[in-house]
């Protein structure tokens, strides 16, 4: 990298400048390798929701895969209050694995120096 001097005769950049970047580099990979190692187990991670009192229950992991869906057996003969209630269910669990996978990420910037990039 050259050298730049400036007015009065002082050097800028030069070693500083390239340790930082090579520094900042590392940084970087580092983060980059702690994400896949997050995003890899989101698969493992999972959360639950609840909707109609308890009447339709979903588990679902961090890789938005729907794990099992549980039914109250009185709402096996009101198909429409069925459909409607594992439609709010998925769209609740959904919304807690977006929110649950935000915090994970939250962790590992913040560790970083970059709070808020997620």
């Amino acid at each position: 990298m050259k050298k730049i001097k400036s007015f009065g005769g002082k050097s800028l950049g030069g070693g500083k400048q390239e340790k930082l970047l090579k520094d900042f580099a590392k940084v970087q990979e580092e983060l980059q390798k702690r994400m896949e190692e997050l995003e890899s187990s989101f698969s493992e991670i999972e959360v639950e929701a609840s909707v109609g009192g308890g009447a339709v229950k979903i588990k679902a992991t961090c890789d938005y895969r729907v794990k099992e869906i549980e039914i109250a057996e009185d709402l096996k003969e009101d198909f429409e209050t069925l459909k409607d209630l594992i439609v709010a269910a998925v769209n609740e669990v959904m919304e807690k694995v977006e929110q649950r996978r935000n915090e994970e990420m939250g962790k590992i910037t913040q560790q970083f120096g970059i709070p808020g990039i997620m």
